[in-house]
């Protein structure tokens, strides 16, 4: 459906940030966007019936204390973090894994070129010395289907709320934020059907 392959992967991410962070593009001194959560769906695209599911924490290298900012905006807990965070050489091992040679969507604006959750990646093994694994082609905008059909949304937890549907989970949860992108297609495709 929509163009897409008969199956991808739909994955979102969480990463370190401040009060006012992202409106200054997390440029002051030490503020870098280190991966603490990835969440990821595997579906089949003829109904968006999700196959599989892997989520990951990610302890942060540089910025290891995670700021109360983050700590209320996502309700990922230091202690968490701490105790049940991976290595991010793990962590992106496991990813590359899990998404054998599926492509990748992922959610952003549609008026810009970035892919702010494919560039935080690449950012973060820039960061740690680590080589990217992924070819760069295998990263989509999940968004430009919602746009190509004039659904607009903001940002990647609201995709079920565009078509009146509560969201199963909390926002800025990566694995619930990826799982609502894939409600919001499987509600597209339904309403253009009907």
């Amino acid at each position: 459906m929509f163009g897409l392959p008969k199956k991808i992967v739909i994955f979102d991410l969480e990463c370190t940030t401040w009060e006012g962070a992202a409106a200054r593009n997390w440029s002051l001194p030490g503020e870098h966007r280190e991966v603490i959560q990835l969440g990821a769906v595997l579906v089949e695209t003829e109904k968006f019936i999700e196959l599989d599911s892997v989520e990951f924490l990610v302890r942060p290298k540089i910025n290891t204390v995670l700021s109360q900012y983050f700590i209320n905006l996502t309700n990922i807990k230091q202690k968490e973090v701490d105790e049940k965070g991976v290595k991010f050489e793990i962590f992106l091992r496991n990813f590359f894994e899990f998404c054998s040679e599926t492509e990748l969507y992922c959610f952003d604006k549609i008026d810009d070129s970035r892919l702010f959750d494919r560039d935080v990646l690449m950012e973060n093994c820039k960061l740690y010395g680590i080589k990217f694994p992924f070819k760069m082609g295998r990263f989509h905008n999940i968004n430009k289907v919602f746009f190509q059909h004039g659904v607009k949304i903001k940002q990647s937890g609201a995709a079920p709320k565009a078509f009146g549907i509560e969201s199963a989970g909390p926002h800025h949860n990566a694995l619930s934020d990826a799982r609502g992108i894939v409600v919001g297609l499987r509600a597209l495709g339904a309403s253009l059907n009907n």
